[in-house]
């Protein structure tokens, strides 16, 4: 971890000592890391989701990186920031805005292909508006952005470095204003979205400034149909990407709720013998690389009748 200044040491801290006001920026220092979490005084700091984070109040500092599958760190050694009082007094309340961003996903179980949105909601926390608000969200690479028009403000959006700004000139007090930001995932993995918010005038609290949403796109696009009738083509019920996974359970039901078929460790080699065409039920549960059970549910249709 490195930082934008240095000081002695205190109290087995590194300490950095800053005037009231001023800010002081710590830096995670872990390589390839997904994403980071922060914390002050050993409190999770929600927001605070970045590999830097900015400080401007006295306390004692640390962070935890992860991974792609979501695996932690270790939590870095403390950094103690000292606040130096100011002179000349703080800023007025009436002069500083506290402005909040969020962003969700409106899918949790998207898949290569799908289409989905994201809701970001700016909102200001104070008593006077905000003006010339800028929310900034860089399009992750594994998303192709649809533009879509603000209900308010304006959005802007830069291919070439993949950045959506969306501007409003007032926001005002309490008052939550969305933008929905349309999507197309690419390909499979862990798709990180981070968005952040600056007014022109002053905010005391910058830990909501910054939110992410992490959406798991999932490799398992399962068919809705197989045809095992012996003409060598789509004649077992295959889940193309079904490999990836190190453990599955593949369970077929009928419409009168019987299980017909049970396979743990499924080899995509299906044939629905003995069976009649019609419509099945399924339940595939599939062991990701985290460790963690993806289920997936549906309705599959077996025709034996060949086509003319």
């Amino acid at each position: 971890m490195a930082y934008s200044q240095t000081s002695g040491n205190q109290s087995g801290y590194a300490t950095y000592t800053i005037n009231e006001g001023s800010t002081i920026t710590l830096h995670g220092n872990t390589n390839n890391a997904a994403a980071y979490q922060w914390y002050k005084d050993g409190m999770k700091i929600n927001g605070a989701i970045l590999k830097d984070y900015t400080v401007n109040l006295a306390g004692v500092y640390a962070v935890i990186a992860y991974n792609a599958n979501g695996c932690p760190s270790d939590m870095s050694d403390g950094i103690r920031v000292v606040v130096n009082p100011s002179l000349t007094g703080v800023t007025k309340p009436d002069t500083a805005v506290d402005l909040q961003i969020t962003i969700q996903s409106t899918n949790v179980h998207a898949s290569p292909g799908n289409n989905y949105t994201y809701v970001i909601t700016a909102n200001n926390n104070s008593s006077i508006s905000g003006t010339q608000v800028r929310v900034s969200y860089t399009i992750p690479l594994n998303l192709v952005y649809i533009p879509q028009p603000a209900d308010k403000g304006k959005v802007t959006y830069d291919p070439s470095t993949r950045l959506l700004t969306w501007s409003i000139d007032q926001l005002k007090e309490n008052e939550p204003t969305q933008l929905i930001v349309p999507v197309q995932v690419l390909d499979a993995g862990v798709v990180q979205s981070v968005v952040d918010i600056k007014g022109h005038e002053p905010d005391p609290i910058l830990s909501n400034n910054v939110d992410q949403a992490v959406q798991q796109v999932y490799p398992l696009v399962v068919p809705n149909a197989f045809t095992p009738n012996g003409d060598g083509k789509n004649d077992t019920f295959t889940i193309p990407g079904l490999e990836t996974y190190s453990d599955t359970e593949l369970t077929i039901i009928n419409r009168w709720g019987n299980t017909v078929y049970q396979k743990v460790n499924y080899q995509n080699d299906w044939t629905g013998e003995n069976l009649a065409e019609g419509t099945y039920f399924y339940i595939l549960r599939a062991k990701n690389k985290s460790g963690v059970w993806d289920v997936y549910k549906g309705y599959i249709t077996l025709l034996r009748t060949k086509l003319q």
